[in-house]
């Protein structure tokens, strides 16, 4: 694909597509025939590359402005992740013979100015080091949080300790003494203190009074008390048995991880190898979705895309969803630009994750809500969903409740001015951006119809008809007017 024929392009989309078919594989096992055993180290297998592919998503979305974070600011829970953590490397140490073992305080806050990717590399470059030392010893990882302003993490491991030419070269790069008998690249507690600062961190190595090493490293937490929810669980399998399906893959493995799963949810579909063949699929046959990867012969994912919206009849408001492994935000920007409702990122996480995304842009496209639909929707717009929303008082507390809806309603009255304008102007650039603003805003306090609403005129900006996208947009600005009704009487 010319468009994006640079070296690091190319190799992260090929990267992300090995990886899809390691992810997608591991997610068809039925874990009903293995044996428990086997079925663990399975979810392991599939935790790690997890993990893989949101290293990869932050290598490959690095430019000189960004820091070695992929989501500063966002609180992280730390006992979840040293739980997964723990499971991966229980069963290395085991395998090499050392006791593994990690301690953590009950009721531990967030860490602030954090991203699980960073502290995952942190921890895990840490009892790399220690496991890789201590040779069938011990090798600990401990927690503390004194009600203070840091949590306190501790590696600790009974190996030979730290050599006066080591500590001279602690934390530098490829800071390790020559002619060591233990291989190894020296850049494992560099990245680890880097990371560490960059989250406004402390760390410090010494050896421990009985021998080892001992790494200590102290985080700051969040000091607003702000619990963030459990993002919701999907392992329901959706029932896409209504929908037909283009699939445009021209990777084999690819297309058949991706038929699996959708012959799992019962949708029924069709396997385009190429962009041409594609084309020939959709302009003879019915499709409900297309599914089409970017990166294909003859014609590529973005032209399929320009040629459908192109279109003068109803064919070209059909949901169109990028599956793509191109990771890197130009890549996204450009897809999105082409016309895609939305993208649904290779590797795919699984089964119910791809049905409940294939659901989601059918329920949001212009396609799937038409005037009746969106007639009844003005009926309720701005209903709120009290059990979402009382729930969320009850995690964040009455004092920060009340702090978040003098955001939101800050947030409400921006996007409906912008949402006003986008409609006199003609700027589907604004209505597009207002309307991808108030999916999240409205979803966060459970205004659920006008969240739904939202995503239904975000798609239908990236369409020719303008009817409905000025029916949906008016819905939208009087769902915020009913919102900021209630948010005022709270």
């Amino acid at each position: 694909m010319t468009e994006e024929g640079s070296g690091i392009a190319l190799l992260s989309h090929d990267l992300a597509s090995s990886l899809a078919g390691v992810l997608g594989s591991l997610s068809l096992v039925n874990m009903n025939e293995v044996s428990d055993a086997a079925g663990k180290q399975l979810v392991r297998a599939r935790a790690s590359a997890l993990m893989l592919q949101e290293m990869l998503n932050l290598a490959f979305d690095m430019s000189g402005e960004k820091t070695y974070l992929a989501n500063a600011g966002e609180p992280v829970n730390i006992a979840d992740e040293l739980a997964v953590i723990a499971d991966i490397w229980t069963v290395q140490a085991e395998n090499g013979g050392t006791n593994f073992s990690v301690k953590v305080d009950g009721n531990l806050p967030f860490l602030q100015s954090s991203d699980r990717v960073s502290f995952h590399r942190v921890v895990n470059n840490l009892i790399g080091n220690s496991n890789k030392y201590s040779n069938r010893g011990d090798v600990t990882v401990s927690v503390k949080y004194n009600d203070g302003e840091m949590i306190r993490l501790v590696v600790t491991d009974t190996g030979p300790g730290f050599s006066d030419e080591a500590m001279k070269l602690l934390f530098q790069f490829r800071g390790r003494p020559e002619n060591t008998e233990i291989s190894g690249s020296g850049l494992g507690l560099y990245i680890a203190s880097t990371l560490v600062k960059t989250m406004g961190g402390t760390i410090s190595a010494r050896n421990g009074d009985n021998g080892g090493a001992v790494v200590e490293i102290e985080f700051p937490v969040d000091k607003t008390e702000t619990v963030v929810p459990p993002k919701p669980v999907k392992n329901d399998l959706p029932d896409l048995s209504n929908l037909r399906i283009l699939l445009a893959e021209d990777n084999v493995t690819n297309q058949l991880v991706v038929t699996q799963m959708l012959k799992t949810l019962g949708a029924s579909y069709e396997i385009a190898s190429d962009g041409v063949e594609a084309l020939d699929f959709f302009n003879r046959e019915d499709f409900d979705l297309v599914l089409l990867d970017i990166e294909m012969p003859r014609k590529s994912g973005l032209e399929v895309l320009r040629e459908i919206r192109a279109r003068h009849d109803t064919k070209a408001n059909m949901p169109l969803v990028a599956l793509t492994a191109y990771v890197m935000q130009e890549h996204r920007d450009r897809i999105e630009n082409a016309g895609a409702n939305g993208i649904i990122a290779k590797p795919i996480e699984g089964i119910a994750s791809l049905g409940h995304a294939i659901l989601g842009y059918m329920n949001g496209s212009s396609v799937a809500i038409g005037a009746q639909a969106i007639a009844k929707m003005e009926d309720n717009i701005g209903v709120i969903d009290m059990e979402i929303y009382e729930g969320l008082v009850n995690v964040i507390g009455p004092d920060s409740m009340s702090e978040l809806l003098e955001k939101v309603s800050i947030d409400l009255e921006t996007i409906k001015d912008n949402l006003a304008n986008a409609e006199v102007n003609g700027d589907l650039s604004e209505m597009g951006a207002a309307s991808h603003t108030l999916i999240s805003v409205a979803g966060a306090i459970g205004a659920t119809n006008l969240q739904k609403s939202s995503e239904a005129l975000n798609a239908a900006a990236k369409t020719s008809d303008s009817e409905k996208r000025q029916s949906l947009n008016m819905v939208c600005i009087k769902g915020i007017s009913e919102v900021l009704a209630f948010v005022a009487a709270q």
